[in-house]
């Protein structure tokens, strides 16, 4: 029984390797069928492009209409370890160890979004440009209680009890953008109609809607909309005071 086990285990890891990588109309539809009754949730029109790698189907919801575009990986579930860890708290907590992912969205080719343990929430309408990352559980490189205690080890594969983590929701309300190479750390809210400029570092924090955000580490330079027309903005931008 146990051989039979690995033998039907070992087929399904091959025909998810060829499904996975399948170009064109047929690897959509395909991928669709498969992940459909895999994960907690996914939407109709929604597409999931080549070398998509899903960790946990079952803690992941994807709304319809999305694309979740080449090599993204979406990771999720609880962390059940003894890991020593500092927990942050932000307003409109995701579920934990929960990634949903809204409707009409685009994840970029490459992305990462790790939900571990705290869980990521993005709303409807948002956008992630190639390379974003956002980390729900994070680790830490000592231990906050214990600062000169060098048994602390910055690796996975250590011991649970020499292992320091952060951890914290990440949640985007409706109609956020993220640019390229743009991290997010644990425990980050993004009010609605925000945006996020390309290789920002968030960490822990909230920001309001309508929010522009940008620098290492990231914070609201200006308001997303000002109500004013572009062409004024710009005018307003080249004048130049004389005597």
């Amino acid at each position: 029984m146990h051989t039979v086990r690995k033998l039907f285990s070992a087929v399904a890891d091959i025909w998810l390797g060829i499904i996975q990588n399948m170009p064109g109309p047929v690897g959509y539809r395909l991928r669709y069928r498969y992940w459909r009754g895999r994960l907690k949730h996914l939407g109709p029109g929604t597409r999931i492009d080549c070398g998509v790698y899903l960790q946990r189907p079952g803690w992941i919801s994807i709304g319809a209409n999305c694309w979740i575009d080449r090599g993204v990986m979406i990771l999720a579930g609880p962390d059940d370890t003894s890991r020593h860890r500092r927990t942050i708290q932000v307003r409109s907590l995701a579920r934990k160890g929960e990634v949903h992912i809204g409707d009409n969205v685009h994840i970029g080719p490459y992305s990462i979004i790790s939900g571990i343990d705290s869980g990521v929430f993005i709303g409807d309408d948002c956008g992630f440009a190639a390379g974003v990352r956002a980390y729900a559980f994070s680790h830490h490189y000592r231990f906050d209680d214990r600062p000169g205690d060098s048994t602390c080890a910055f690796g996975s594969n250590v011991a649970p009890e020499r292992q320091s983590m952060i951890t914290g929701p990440i949640r985007l309300e409706r109609n956020v953008g993220v640019a390229l190479g743009a991290i997010m750390l644990p425990g980050v809210w993004i009010g609605a109609d925000s945006f996020v400029c390309a290789h920002a570092l968030i960490l822990a924090g909230s920001f309001s809607e309508n929010s522009l955000i940008a620098g290492a580490p990231a914070r609201r330079v200006a308001p997303r909309f000002t109500g004013r027309p572009a062409v004024l903005q710009a005018e307003a931008h080249e004048t130049v005071k004389t005597d």
